[in-house]
């Protein structure tokens, strides 16, 4: 379902955020977003359906997407002073996408979320919603 597919997306974000640091290989980065996917039964979805993109995160800077980038075959590291963009999505058949990305500023003792936006899913219908 969308929700769950949400939960684990928000779920990826914090894992992922406790791992960045210089010094953290982008590859496991993907593998530990992967393994939750898995572990959450949503691997046919990840980043994808029928076409899965191979990245999970990317470098922010001058291009639309650079180093270091978080797939499976990166060689790239993390230093201090990178930013870097999560973006956990799911793809479900008949229901569409469903997922976070927040951008995060690598430390040397950990990540900074520079992402003010909450991660809990705002519904719009609702008139007494703060966010409207």
């Amino acid at each position: 379902s969308a929700l769950r597919a949400h939960a684990c997306s928000v779920a990826i974000h914090s894992e992922l955020a406790a791992m960045l640091r210089a010094g953290t290989a982008a590859a496991d980065l993907y593998r530990r977003a992967a393994d939750l996917a898995d572990r959450a039964g949503l691997s046919p979805y990840f980043m994808g359906h029928r076409q899965q993109a191979g990245f999970v995160g990317h470098g922010v800077g001058i291009e639309v997407n650079e180093a270091p980038v978080l797939a499976p075959r990166s060689r790239d590291v993390l230093a201090t002073g990178n930013v870097v963009a999560i973006e956990p999505k799911f793809v479900i058949p008949g229901i569409g996408a469903v997922g976070i990305e927040n951008t995060y500023y690598v430390g040397a003792d950990g990540a900074e979320c520079l992402t003010p936006a909450p991660t809990e899913i705002i519904d719009l219908t609702q008139p007494t919603s703060p966010h409207l």
